[in-house]
């Protein structure tokens, strides 16, 4: 008995056409999600940063998001306007 792989497909193409109808999907008026908007302009309004953390506090920054469920920089952003709401 002869095993034979699989013939290879096109996916990239039909991943990319599901990408596109999906994107213009969203954007279409009365299919967008309400704050999808609001959100895009925040991030148009932040900062990307660099910064050096010690390898343990990063790991701890990265276990407290997931419980949490959000990112590593919503994290950190949260931790920080906590931290300076309560020195003022």
């Amino acid at each position: 008995m002869t095993i034979i792989r699989n013939p290879k497909r096109n996916t990239k193409a039909v991943s990319e056409e599901r990408a596109a109808a999906f994107i213009s999907g969203a954007t279409a008026q009365g299919n967008a999600q309400p704050g999808l908007a609001s959100v895009a302009a925040e991030d148009q309004n932040k900062k990307p940063i660099m910064i050096r953390v010690d390898p343990d506090l990063l790991g701890r920054i990265d276990r407290a998001a997931k419980r949490l469920g959000i990112s590593r920089s919503a994290f950190i952003v949260s931790s920080s306007a906590i931290r300076l709401e309560s020195m003022e």
